[in-house]
């Protein structure tokens, strides 16, 4: 009987053990079960359609439309710097003198050959009239005759060779005074009074033209055709299409205009250089300046946005959710660019559809939501 009481005791107790942990369990898988069925809460912001004007950025550099190389034309000594180094210039303003004693010396001996070889000219001029006379009453040799023909005939290109010679020494001369070929800003003087410059070679300055200006930029090939547009187009508007950044931050006030598009894409960047003008009126923009140019479309463009908060990256693409029938439900779309705060969607949404913004980490594609809605932008 002993043996039996104790069967029964250990019989018992293991029942009350195994009941306790099957009430266990069962507790803890509908507390799951009940966490589960719990929607989460998350914020949800319409999809909507709005005119949006985009914009494209481009690094740019300034250039000068028209900018001349100053080089010595004659050899010889500097004998006169007339302009300050950065100094603005009028074209034909007087710059640089070159020694003139040779250049007036051979203009003398010039002029002086050409009086020369005239009036041997005139002489054998009237040699060849009076002869001509005489032949008429066939009182002298026709030898003779012939003779004052060809030394007339000499005579004036000796003539021709001695204006030559006079137009020559002419051109040496003003050349060795240089003067300003456009209306602009000067450089820094390459050379000093005293100075021995070679013609083609010596350097002597570079003026550029001030106003107006220009400005290149190389945009990806596949945006030809819309600048071509651009440059045909005579409604586009000039202030509001081409802007500069300046480096310190600021607005250049002036818009600009496509001036030159290269006549072929480079073959090794796959971009094309284009040449915009812009009005300089104030001398803010100098040849070299780096500036950041923003290029704007002629015309608004309806297009789909949604906040960029709401856009879910995995390698390489794009999703959102949205929700429906209360769950949050995963969509993959097409992306465009990103204005402001939101994003531009090409393809996979509609006009109305609620997409959520906020609590998107705590969700899956098929999760029960409790949305709130919100006019967030």
């Amino acid at each position: 009987m002993g043996g039996n009481i104790k069967y029964t005791g250990l019989k018992l107790r293991i029942t009350f053990r195994n009941i306790f942990l099957i009430g266990m369990i069962c507790m803890s898988s509908c507390a799951e079960e009940e966490e589960e069925e719990l929607p989460t809460r998350v914020t949800t912001v319409e999809v909507i359609s709005e005119e949006v004007r985009f914009t494209q950025q481009y690094p740019a550099t300034v250039i000068a439309l028209e900018e001349i190389d100053l080089r010595a034309d004659v050899v010889g000594y500097v004998t006169g710097v007339h302009v300050k180094e950065g100094q603005k210039v009028k074209k034909g303003q007087l710059m640089y003198t070159i020694d003139q004693t040779r250049y007036e010396a051979r203009r003398e001996q010039a002029a002086s050959s050409l009086s020369i070889a005239e009036a041997n000219f005139e002489r054998i001029k009237r040699d060849v009239q009076r002869y001509e006379a005489l032949m008429a009453e066939d009182a002298i040799a026709i030898q003779i005759y012939d003779d004052a023909v060809t030394a007339l005939r000499t005579a004036e290109q000796e003539v021709r060779s001695a204006r030559s010679n006079l137009e020559n020494a002419l051109i040496d001369l003003r050349y060795a005074s240089i003067h300003a070929p456009l209306d602009g800003t000067v450089g820094f003087s390459q050379v000093r009074q005293g100075s021995l410059v070679s013609p083609g070679e010596t350097l002597l300055n570079t003026i550029s033209k001030d106003d107006p200006i220009g400005v290149d930029f190389y945009p990806e090939e596949r945006y030809l055709r819309k600048f071509i547009q651009l440059q045909e187009s005579p409604t586009a508007e000039r202030d509001s299409i081409f802007l500069l950044r300046l480096p310190d931050g600021e607005m250049y006030p002036y818009g600009g205009q496509i001036d030159i598009i290269d006549r072929a894409v480079d073959r090794n960047t796959g971009t094309i250089q284009i040449r915009l003008r812009f009005d300089n009126p104030d001398n803010l923009l100098r040849p070299g300046l780096s500036a950041n140019l923003t290029v704007k479309d002629d015309l608004p463009e309806e297009v789909l946005t949604i906040p960029q908060a709401a856009v879910i990256e995995q390698m390489g693409e794009f999703s959102v959710f949205i929700v429906e029938d209360n769950k949050a439900k995963g969509v993959k779309v097409n992306t465009g660019r990103n204005i402001r705060d939101r994003t531009v969607i090409l393809e996979g949404l509609e006009e109305g559809q609620q997409v959520i913004v906020k609590g998107v980490q705590r969700i899956s594609d098929g999760d029960p939501v409790n949305a709130e809605k919100t006019k967030l932008r």
